[in-house]
Parts: C-alpha cells; structure tokens; sequence
C-alpha cells in the first residue's frame, strides 16, 4: 500500500462551508457541545440534533439492506445494526464500525451517516453497536462491548454474507480509539482482521495540552475544543482508567508490530489531528502498512456533516476508496 513516511501535510485553509457552519453553530444553542452542556443528556441531545440535521436520512447513502437486532455482550446484551450492500455476488468483507462520541454520546443513529456511505461506496457489511457509555460505564466497559460485538460478527460472518478473511474494525473520535484497542488485542485474541480504519482517533488521553501542537492550535474555535476533549477523557477514565495504558491510549503501547494494515485518517482543524498522526507514524515505523488521508480544510467530525459540506463527501468517497483497495489488495 502507499504510504508518506514522515511527510507532513500542509494545513488548507478552512473549507467555506465549514467556516459558515461554525458561525451557525455558534449562535445555536441546540449544537450543543460536550462541555458546554449542563448535563451528560444534554450533549447526547447535541449530538443526535447535530447527526440529524447536518446530514438528514434523505441525503445519507441509500444501501441494499438495514437489519436491527440484539448480541449479546459481556454484561447486558447490545443493540446492533447490520447494513448489507446493494446485492453482488459472493461474500463481501465485512466491517464493525464503532461511533463517536467521546465515549459518552453517540448512537445507532449518529453512526448510521458514515455507516451507510461505508456501506455503499466501499462494498462491506457494516455492523455498528451501541456499546455502553461513561460515565454510567467508564472504561473498560466500551472496549469489552466492543471486543464482544468483534468476536459476534466473527461468528456470524456467513449468516452476515461476510468473507471471513476480509473482517475490519473501524470507528471516528472515540471509536477510532477503540477500534485501535481492539486492533492490537486482535494480535493476541483474535480474530484476525485484514484492516482498520481510524478516522480521526483519540490515541493518547494523556490530557496534557502541551503533548501536541494541535491541542493548542485547533483547541478553541473549531466546534471541539480542548475542554469538550478533557470533559470526555474525565467521563471516560472515571471509574479509574490510566491514560498511560495501551489498552486505553494506543499510542502508548510499546510494540505495535503486527497490528493490521491501517487507514489513519486527521483533519486540517482538529486538536486531535497531531496525535492521530503520531499514530500513523509508530505503526509505519512498526512495518504496519499504513495509508493517510489528511482531510483538508475540515475539521473534527466533518464526515457527519455531508449534507452541508461537499469537502467532507468528496473526502469519505476518497476514504471508501481506499479501504475497498485495501480489501481487495489482501495486505492484512
């Protein structure tokens, strides 16, 4: 595959319709952010308005099939969804999308915008969770939601039309951070997957805003700011997870070797665009085949917002793209 070793991308400047849109939702209370809201309920409303009307049900990617269902998980069973491609011949790979959120919002329904343009433009079934929340359920409750949905769709991959060689995990924010946990467990636990994809990660929750430049040049301003950051590592580490563990901040794991070929996607504007490419970086230097798409003059959770920005559509086309190319190059 590809790759940019080292090569760092220029920052563009700030999409016109991205700069509009943070006008709007400065003078709208209704785009609530995390620490801006005076209660956990009152961000997961931000977030379900924000899901519903920057990309509307009638501007999302129409898909061949959409199954609601319950798995079970470690301690109560989870919501799922299952999306199947328009139909084709033969098994498909397979992919568990994992939502964002800051580990403390998201749902079904947020995911469901990148779930179906995954779905359509890159030909996978994609099963997306609704794993549990902090602070009601702070780490590790995520991450073993999660590893159970895993080993269900490995289980099940025939009754999902899936190809069990071509199994992916992926997620954006918060689920890009879980979806890396799980990628580096998969070395050890299985199941083997061909790829992951990581759309602008959490992998460092070291809440330190000095650890990368992005923090202090993207954190006020640009929808997330650091404080809305601080507030979901603090719900999610309440029950006392350690931001130096690689089990929670992947960055800090001491060998990623052998972790499965990765896509790492960052935004020009995103206060976590440093860490996420710092990422790429120790999996590139780990022999981990690596592909990067830096999305230009966007900022963190722009892949949600395709009804109000063509950059942001153009830009998850491109990332659909690459991940049926790595799919198909049978690199993992």
């Amino acid at each position: 595959m590809p790759k940019n070793r080292g090569v760092k991308e220029p920052v563009m400047p700030l999409a016109p319709e991205i700069a509009g849109l943070l006008d709007r939702m400065a003078d709208d209370p209704r785009f609530e952010r995390p620490a801006g809201g005076s209660s956990v309920e009152a961000a997961r409303r931000g977030h379900e308005f924000d899901a519903a009307t920057l990309c509307p049900p009638a501007e999302r990617a129409e898909v061949g099939a959409v199954r609601d269902l319950v798995i079970p998980g470690p301690v109560v069973p989870l919501p799922a969804r299952v999306y199947r491609p328009p139909a084709r011949g033969g098994a498909v790979p397979t992919l568990l999308w994992l939502h964002g959120g800051g580990w403390s919002t998201g749902s079904l329904d947020t995911a469901d915008i990148i779930a179906r343009q995954l779905c359509a433009e890159a030909g996978v079934v994609v099963v997306t969770v609704a794993y549990r929340l902090a602070p009601e359920a702070p780490w590790p409750a995520g991450p073993q939601d999660c590893t159970a949905a895993l080993h269900w769709a490995a289980g099940n991959i025939a009754s999902l039309g899936g190809d069990p060689d071509r199994l992916c995990v992926g997620g954006d924010s918060a689920g890009g951070n879980l979806s890396a946990v799980l990628a580096l467990a998969s070395r050890e636990d299985g199941p083997r997957l061909a790829a992951q994809l990581l759309v602008y990660p959490a992998t460092d929750l070291d809440p330190s805003p000095e650890l990368y430049p992005s923090r202090k040049e993207c954190g006020a301003g640009y929808h997330l700011e650091m404080p809305d950051v601080l507030w979901c590592f603090g719900n999610y580490l309440s029950g006392g997870g350690d931001p130096h563990d690689a089990r929670v901040s992947p960055l800090r794991a001491p060998d990623l070797a052998g972790a499965p070929p990765a896509i790492v996607v960052t935004a020009d504007y995103d206060p976590l665009r440093d860490e996420g490419e710092a990422y790429a970086d120790a999996l590139d230097a780990a022999g981990v085949p690596v592909v990067r798409h830096r999305l230009p003059g966007l900022i963190h959770g722009s892949l949600d917002m395709l009804g109000v920005s063509p950059t942001a559509r153009q830009a998850l086309t491109g990332i659909a793209a690459s991940l049926a190319s790595m799919l198909r190059s049978g690199t993992g």
